[in-house]
């Protein structure tokens, strides 16, 4: 037989390379860390390798009554006396998770929501569902970390 026969050859393949190829971006493993952080910390800044003092922060709920119930949210350090309180790193973030648990028309300031009725357990357990969730993103971040740092 010979050796350059085109029987079996149906056509011919012909590959053509666009004009202009364009080469998808890599990403780097600190842009992915900061794409992460911004998902996982809500833009919050990550811990630092050393402890900063001020790193991490308290979160208060305080109430007040005056024609009805008051509550008013905030960093520890701001919020003069408290009902219940917790550690945080970042304070605004907290309080923006309340704001999508209370109501829009429950706020009368950036911080101070307002209640006809006691609604104190629910502030309570409201408040402390905030902290829990951003304790709870920042274990996922750690753990990625972690399975990240053995992969190298």
């Amino acid at each position: 037989m010979n050796k350059n026969s085109n029987i079996l050859t149906i056509g011919t393949e012909v590959l053509k390379e666009p004009a202009n190829p364009k080469v998808p971006k890599e990403l780097s493993v600190s842009d992915l860390e900061k794409h992460l952080q911004k998902i996982l910390l809500n833009g919050g800044k990550p811990l630092t390798n050393v402890y900063e003092d001020g790193s991490v922060g308290t979160f208060s709920a305080k109430e007040t009554k005056k024609n009805g119930y008051y509550y008013e949210f905030g960093p520890g350090d701001k919020i003069n006396g408290w009902m219940c309180s917790g550690r945080t790193f970042n304070a605004k973030d907290v309080l923006s998770r309340l704001k999508n648990v209370i109501s829009k028309e429950h706020w009368i300031s950036d911080n101070v929501a307002k209640y006809q009725k006691d609604s104190r357990d629910f502030v309570i357990r409201t408040t402390f569902n905030a902290l829990d969730e951003e304790s709870s993103d920042i274990y996922s971040y750690l753990c990625y970390l972690n399975e990240n740092s053995k992969r190298r």
